[in-house]
């Protein structure tokens, strides 16, 4: 039986760095958030000390684990003809997924400037250089034909050319009987495109991802309240499943059936947040395709979490992967 998931996402590579945040200040951006940067200011961080070079990317890191694990999965998503671009492919392929994307010729692949402050907080500056560039070419059917999910990461609403692209992949996974997982990706994603998310959860999302920030965004609540929030998804759409990140508070899962609080143990030493999110969807959803029960895939997904939030970087080590297992 297939356990097959397709990624689609910006194919980006991560330079992590280690900051103050008078740093942050400094160049205006608030801590935790995403924001897009133009070669411009991309110049304005060329004397940052690089601690780790390595592909990232939220889908990208979501399909990179599921590979680790054992999972039949291809990343779909697009890379300049550079060093950076071949890196990223070289790295989604070694994890063991299949890069399904594309190579664009004289094009500038996506990169990532993580900025880590000491409580470790992440703070992404992301030149999306060529990763938005997704068109309906980059879709076969016969791609979906034996998968169970297709995993579409919120960034990707950045370009409008994306989005028409992006349209075509839903048809083909509805056609195919493949269900449709979302994340939310960042609660200033959620504020540039609230109604188109909120179209897409009522009309196609089976599985959505999303952690508080993001959740108080798009039910326009001003506090956590797990009752309004469940009758908000539910009401939206009544067959969806919700996960949702609470950090330290571990996850919650929703459904039209039940509201499940699911803890997480104490993490003594945080280095870095990269990569939470990302990584809770790939434990989620490794349980979720092969039909076990929600509880075990919340935990899962808390385990890996609880994990990659103790290493530098959104990404594990073939070395980590036996014991997460």
């Amino acid at each position: 039986m297939t356990h097959k998931i397709i990624g689609i996402g910006n194919a980006i590579v991560d330079f992590l760095s280690k900051s103050e945040d008078d740093f942050l200040k400094k160049l205006n951006v608030e801590k935790g958030s995403m924001s897009l940067i133009d070669e411009n200011f991309v110049n304005n961080l060329s004397n940052l000390s690089i601690e780790k070079f390595s592909s990232g990317g939220s889908a990208g890191n979501t399909i990179a684990t599921l590979a680790q694990l054992g999972n039949e999965v291809d990343f779909i998503g697009s890379v300049g003809d550079d060093a950076t671009g071949k890196k990223f492919i070289e790295e989604i392929q070694k994890s063991g997924a299949i890069f399904n994307g594309k190579i664009l010729q004289n094009q500038k692949t996506a990169s990532s400037f993580i900025l880590v402050t000491e409580d470790a907080q992440r703070t992404m500056l992301t030149y999306l250089g060529c990763a938005s560039k997704i068109d309906e070419s980059h879709f076969n059917e016969n791609d979906f034909i034996n998968a169970k999910i297709l995993y579409i990461e919120g960034y990707l609403w950045d370009s409008s050319q994306t989005i028409l692209a992006l349209k075509k992949s839903i048809d083909l996974a509805k056609k195919n009987n493949v269900k449709i997982a979302f994340s939310l990706s960042d609660s200033f994603c959620v504020e540039r495109h609230h109604q188109d998310f909120i179209d897409l959860i009522k009309n196609n999302v089976d599985i959505l991802f999303s952690n508080e920030a993001e959740t108080l965004k798009i039910a326009q609540l001003n506090h956590f309240d797990q009752q309004k929030i469940h009758d908000f998804f539910i009401k939206t759409n009544p067959k969806i499943t919700v996960a949702l990140t609470r950090s330290e508070k571990g996850c919650v899962i929703i459904n039209q059936d039940k509201i499940i609080e699911i803890p997480t143990k104490k993490i003594e030493k945080i280095l870095d947040t990269t990569g939470a999110g990302d990584n809770f969807a790939s434990g989620f959803l490794y349980y979720f395709v092969r039909g076990f029960d929600l509880e075990k895939c919340g935990e899962y997904g808390n385990l890996l979490a609880g994990k990659i939030i103790q290493k530098f970087g959104a990404r594990f080590d073939s070395s980590d992967i036996e014991i997460l297992k």
